[in-house]
């Protein structure tokens, strides 16, 4: 596929849907590495802008793409000085978040 064709309305609805499927994955990888759903939603939103630039042609398995983009992101995330400012001197719990809806967000990778 060449650049004009990436550039279609098809290619782009084929990659919104590709994302749309995987958003709860996506979101479940976020979450377990950041404990906070806000900071996990971020991160999800993030990924739309790389995966919408990407070259999709190359990408053999938009699964495997998008979450190791996600876990990168969430690792940044992780690691920002913004995070370790804010120390913690209490045991680390994540927030809880209501699997019921989506039973993928509390699913193992």
């Amino acid at each position: 596929m060449d650049e004009r064709q990436q550039l279609t309305g098809d290619s782009l609805d084929q990659a919104a849907d590709a994302f749309e499927r995987l958003r709860p994955r996506l979101f479940g990888i976020a979450y377990r590495i950041l404990g906070s759903v806000s900071e996990a939603e971020d991160v999800v939103q993030d990924v739309w802008p790389r995966w919408q630039g990407a070259d999709r042609s190359t990408v053999r398995d938009p699964g495997a793409f998008l979450a190791k983009i996600t876990t990168r992101l969430a690792i940044n995330v992780a690691r920002s000085a913004r995070v370790r400012r804010e120390a913690y001197a209490g045991p680390w719990l994540p927030e809880p978040v209501d699997t019921s809806v989506d039973p993928q967000v509390g699913e193992a990778l």
